[in-house]
């Protein structure tokens, strides 16, 4: 099953599931089939295998942000830890950096397991300073990951482009424990690894209504399910509760894949272990090779629209603003096809932190949103914090400093358009003085 945006992720055969036909009776009701709503089903059957678990997909599993993303596992919270150490202080973000290292393991604990084909490669991840006003800013960042606890290693100029020398960079920072997958067939491996613990996927059934109770009913086209515990597991895409609305506010990022590099392009690039290089400014560009040696590259302006129930995923001029982009930065690429191209939502929050927690009159309903655009690992922890909630367990899992959090958001839809362009507008500012 292919988009018409041509994902390269969603670019091979694939058979839904079936919809949900008639009424359902089950102990846990998942909406939202994605890495979150699988994540939190794999983890309630480690826990409780007898439940049934029903989990609720409005299109297929990974059509939203788990098949639309850069497909980067990453074991950090945030591009940048100096901007989160700055925004909470060096002692709790030290502790996040913990949970983001045990979620990146996590992924691979159940890739491993579970033998998931999804082109997983631990290759790293590499920031670059292009200039010496990025290079002082990398310096800051290092020193927050040295005080945060996160392992990154300081490489100078000779170094950093003996690992990448696309680039005349002046130096890196290496962070060995980051990784890049195939999204797509990582949410397909993870589907399969859950309806074999007997979990329900239905695909092509949107939740449309839920009547609210201590069980509650969810009407989806074809039918209905009642459970007494919920799971909002929907991140940047709509819920029927409007859950985090204008809390959860969703960005727009495109991304570009290139036909498969010949030799003398691979060898012009240097990129013997072929980490993810990001650069140092707020709307930063990525480039990652994929398995089969295309480069997936995207130019992270993050679009934020006022209208946000309509879908912006599909947006042609972007994806050639990032192949001008692309080709003007690595000259020895000009004439490279484009092959793919495709966008999609990604939540971000004003603390630049996911919230995880249970809500609702009933204290039934779950939810986990906004991972601000690191969710391939982090939705992973996700699912393992909303089993041990759901479960009632007092762990670390449990009250760790995203869970029940106060999510600030803002009242309108004016409000939020403008509040958020003007703060986009501040950080083209900071870039164009990195520049």
């Amino acid at each position: 099953m292919s988009t018409s945006w041509e994902n390269l992720w969603l670019d091979a055969s694939y058979e839904a599931g079936p919809a949900l036909s008639g009424e359902h009776e089950a102990d846990i009701a998942i909406v939202g089939g994605g890495f979150t709503g699988l994540a939190t089903a794999y983890f309630v059957k480690q826990l409780f295998p007898q439940k049934r678990v029903v989990v609720l997909e409005s299109e297929f599993v990974g059509f939203g942000s788990s098949g639309r993303n850069t497909g980067i596992s990453g074991a950090t919270l945030g591009h940048s830890l100096l901007r989160l150490q700055k925004k909470h202080g060096t002692e709790p973000v030290a502790r996040l950096q913990q949970l983001s290292l045990q979620s990146f393991l996590l992924v691979e604990e159940l890739i491993k397991k579970h033998h998931i084909d999804c082109d997983y490669e631990r290759n790293g991840l590499l920031l670059v300073a292009e200039n010496e006003k990025q290079l002082r800013l990398l310096e800051k960042e290092a020193k927050a990951c040295e005080e945060v606890g996160a392992k990154a290693a300081w490489l100078d100029g000779n170094a950093a482009r003996s690992m990448f020398g696309g680039l005349d960079v002046l130096a890196g920072l290496h962070h060995a424990e980051q990784a890049t997958l195939n999204p797509a067939r990582f949410a397909r491996g993870m589907k399969r690894v859950v309806e074999s613990l007997g979990v329900e996927v239905y695909e092509s059934s949107r939740c449309t209504r839920i009547e609210c109770g201590r069980t509650a009913r969810l009407q989806t086209p074809g039918g209905a399910v009642r459970a007494p515990v919920v799971v909002m597991a929907t991140n940047a895409y709509s819920n029927p509760l409007g859950l985090m609305r204008r809390k959860v506010v969703p960005f727009y990022v495109y991304n570009i894949a290139t036909e498969p590099l010949k030799k003398a392009q691979m060898d012009a690039f240097g990129w013997p272990k072929r980490p993810t290089v990001f650069n140092m400014k707020h709307m930063f560009w990525v480039i990652r090779l994929t398995a089969d040696n295309r480069v997936v590259f995207i130019n992270n302006d993050a679009l934020y629209f006022y209208d946000v129930d309509r879908d912006y995923s599909h947006r042609p001029r972007q994806y050639q603003n990032h192949y001008e982009l692309l080709v003007r930065m690595f000259p020895f690429l000009n004439g490279i096809k484009m092959t793919h191209h495709w966008g999609g939502r990604i939540g971000m929050t004003l603390s630049f932190l996911p919230c995880v927690g249970r809500g609702g009159e009933h204290g039934n309903i779950y939810y986990s949103m906004g991972y601000n655009g690191h969710g391939v690992a982090f939705s992973q922890m996700a699912g393992k914090m909303l089993a041990a909630l759901i479960a009632g367990e007092d762990s670390e899992l449990t009250s760790n400093m995203l869970i029940n959090k106060a999510v600030p958001g803002i009242p309108t839809a004016l409000f939020s358009y403008l509040g958020i362009n003007g703060y986009k507008m501040m950080y083209r500012i900071d870039d164009w003085l990195l520049s």
